[in-house]
């Protein structure tokens, strides 16, 4: 556990990333939702794709790139690859955002996304 600007953290890490099959618009898309790494995971924003390709892609490609506590609440100068940050992972007994997609793979849920509209 660590404390960070008044909350505690879960981990090292500010936030965590989830995948997960997402309706938009009444359509079908994959949601990566950035959490925060706290009690009950708060949603911070979520990124929708149209495959899970895609949003798989963008995981990969942003979550070597968290923010940490041990950096002040910056992410790294230069960001590991995502087989490194995985094995750093493994290290301190966390798991990836792919690991916990493959452990609720078979629990059936589903996320709507709706825009909100400042007007």
């Amino acid at each position: 556990m660590h404390l960070w600007e008044g909350i505690v953290y879960k981990d090292d890490r500010l936030f965590i990333l989830d995948l997960t099959p997402a309706k938009k618009d009444g359509k079908s898309v994959w949601a990566a939702v950035t959490r925060r790494n706290c009690e009950g995971f708060p949603t911070f924003r979520i990124d929708d794709f149209k495959t899970k390709e895609e949003a798989i892609i963008y995981i990969r490609k942003i979550e070597p790139t968290t923010l940490l506590i041990s950096l002040g609440g910056k992410s790294p100068e230069i960001p590991p690859t995502y087989e490194k940050y995985c094995e750093k992972l493994k290290e301190i007994g966390v798991l990836s955002a792919m690991e916990i997609y493959e452990l609720n793979k078979n629990v059936k849920r589903e996320i709507i996304i709706e825009e909100v509209n400042n007007k």
